[in-house]
């Protein structure tokens, strides 16, 4: 699928090669180093950008699509929210004004069009310190500490949120909690069950996509493919909801690909916060990926008629920070 090799190497940015006096078109090009750095389900990558003078077009590639985990893109077009909301922090970072049309809606790959603006003033201002998350940012698979999460803190995660028609939900009542995890326990029974959906993530991890060695990547893409583990995995994640301090649900009003989008923008605005406070983050789709739990996962975290589009656990963890690789931009523009 790709001609250039998964690298690390695409985290070592600095600021400091920002190209001031470069025309925009240049300046967009380099923010979106910052961009291509967003989380995405299974690592898959799947935005596509192409600058053209003032406006950055972004688009999404079909071929990383997730068709039997993600049968109605939810998660490609929350993936593609990351990637813009890194985008928006960086230009804000750089001084550089933005414009956002989203066209996710129509029947095309074109995402949103960024038109970016020397002289600008941004409707929402960002917390300063998110820019710095940018490259410190990780995903945590780890049981979390038993330490709650304060009010404050838990207040300043709502704070980030400006988009109207997207609500975070705060979990952290302990039989709330546990039914959530015992849904997810029976989610991942489910899909382990499929061998359709084992070939799939068994390609990622065979790929490298989630951080491993060539020969761990390709061991584990045999064992994913060939072996239902799906009652290890349910028992092992429905403990770590929870055990977590706090689960958050993302739900919006509407269920469209725009709304998708921008939850995306929002949950990475909340990892970056997360990072910021040194508190760990880890993404938990399978409930969501099949749609009678998704309306079950509804009902359990009660989100009042709200759609819920992206599941996640909060808490604190003694771990090294690891980043998963990337694929160079240069393999991402058009």
């Amino acid at each position: 699928m790709e001609t250039d090799e998964l690298t690390h190497s695409v985290w070592d940015i600095t600021e400091d090669e920002f190209p001031v006096a470069s025309p925009l078109r240049e300046q967009g090009k380099f923010l979106l180093r910052y961009a291509i750095l967003a989380p995405s389900s299974h690592n898959s990558q799947p935005w596509q950008f192409a600058v053209r003078d003032e406006t950055i077009e972004v688009t999404y590639d079909e071929t990383r699509w997730l068709e039997v985990a993600d049968q109605d893109k939810r998660e490609l077009f929350i993936s593609i929210g990351c990637a813009l909301e890194n985008l928006c922090i960086a230009a804000e970072h750089f001084d550089i004004g933005y414009n956002i049309t989203y066209h996710a809606n129509k029947d095309d790959n074109l995402v949103s069009i960024v038109t970016l603006e020397t002289e600008s003033e941004p409707s929402f201002s960002r917390p300063p310190k998110l820019f710095d998350e940018l490259t410190e940012r990780y995903t945590s698979h780890q049981l979390f500490e038993d330490q709650t999460i304060s009010q404050e803190t838990r207040d300043k995660f709502s704070r980030t949120i400006e988009e109207d028609d997207v609500t975070l939900y705060l979990i952290n009542e302990s039989e709330q909690k546990r039914s959530i995890g015992e849904l997810q326990a029976d989610a991942d029974e489910a899909q382990m069950a499929d061998p359709a959906y084992r070939k799939e993530l068994g390609y990622w991890v065979g790929m490298g996509a989630l951080g491993s060695s060539w020969l761990m990547a390709r061991i584990g893409q045999a064992v994913v493919t060939h072996f239902d583990l799906g009652e290890r995995e349910g028992q092992n994640n429905s403990k770590l909801i929870e055990r977590a301090p706090v689960i958050a649900v993302l739900a919006t009003h509407a269920d469209t690909p725009t709304a998708r989008v921008k939850a995306g923008q929002v949950f990475e605005r909340l990892a970056l916060l997360a990072s910021a406070e040194d508190i760990a983050v880890h993404p938990m789709s399978q409930t969501l990926e099949r749609p009678e739990m998704r309306t079950e996962l509804a009902a359990r975290a009660d989100t009042e008629g709200e759609y819920p589009q992206h599941l996640f656990r909060l808490g604190y963890v003694e771990e090294e920070r690891t980043h998963t690789p990337r694929w160079p931009l240069e393999s991402q523009l058009s």
